[in-house]
């Protein structure tokens, strides 16, 4: 590993480490009736959140800025999301914010127990961007399995496969066609108003011959009873990895109201 690669891991990391050897409990029980903060893939959550996510992209000077409102309604088992970004990317020297790819996300739960659960999703991205640098060009579909797995102590790990391909759009822009293993796992904290989540992911890209992997860990703090639900506030700091990665590093943070 790199030095540059070698710092923004320790970036993500350092944080991270401090809060889960400081927070963490081993000893503490997952209970069916406890909060649902929404980082259990098994457990929809009706949520509508707002977010700035900020990346350095690798192998230039360009940076991406984008504000995100999302909305997630729930039905049973199942449960629809939309999310609208309004993105500014300065490659072409436009440094406005204007309209991303609009996306809606369909989730199915399936199989749980007490030990493990089942999740499928399809999400699909629309080509909706009001400018070429900020969408793919492209209509994407991404179907998702996700195999959630409750570990003893109350901590989940959840692996998931995704495939991310274009099915129609704009002729002269590239197809879409890459693949992503990721390993989500949640471990328990001591303290309720606090969250964690690991978020390591590999990634190949079939269109550009190109692997790179990445690391994003989240750290939340639930605020309480807000407009009828619950609300929290988040910060996610991320890291990509290898010769051909998109992006050296980023920060996400957002605002969530959840169960209202």
């Amino acid at each position: 590993m790199t030095l540059p690669a070698f710092r923004r891991l320790s970036v993500v990391l350092a944080a991270s480490t401090l809060v889960a050897a400081g927070f963490s409990s081993p000893s503490a029980a997952q209970t069916d009736d406890k909060p649902n903060d929404g980082t259990d893939p098994t457990r929809p959550v009706r949520t509508l959140q707002g977010d700035f996510e900020y990346l350095d992209l690798a192998h230039s000077r360009a940076k991406s800025k984008v504000f995100t409102a999302s909305f997630a309604q729930p039905f049973g088992h199942t449960s629809i999301q939309v999310k609208a970004p309004l993105a500014s990317l300065d490659v072409n020297g436009d440094h406005g914010y204007a309209l991303g790819d609009v996306s809606v996300k369909y989730t199915k739960v399936f199989g749980v127990t007490p030990r493990r659960g089942f999740v499928f999703t399809a999400e699909a991205l629309l080509d909706t961007a009001e400018r070429p640098e900020l969408g793919t060009g492209k209509y994407v579909v991404k179907p998702t399995l996700i195999y959630a797995k409750f570990l003893k102590g109350g901590a989940i790990f959840a692996p998931a496969v995704l495939q991310s391909v274009s099915v129609a759009g704009q002729s002269r822009r590239a197809s879409v066609n890459t693949t992503t293993i990721d390993f989500y796992y949640v471990p328990k904290l001591s303290n309720p108003r606090l969250y964690m989540t690991y978020d390591p992911a590999v990634n190949y890209d079939w269109e550009q011959d190109q692997f790179y992997a990445a690391l994003a860990v989240t750290l939340g703090l639930k605020l309480g009873p807000t407009l009828g639900g619950s609300s929290q506030v988040f910060i996610r700091p991320s890291a990509t990895f290898g010769e051909q990665r998109p992006v050296d590093w980023g920060v996400k943070v957002g605002v969530q109201l959840l169960n209202f």
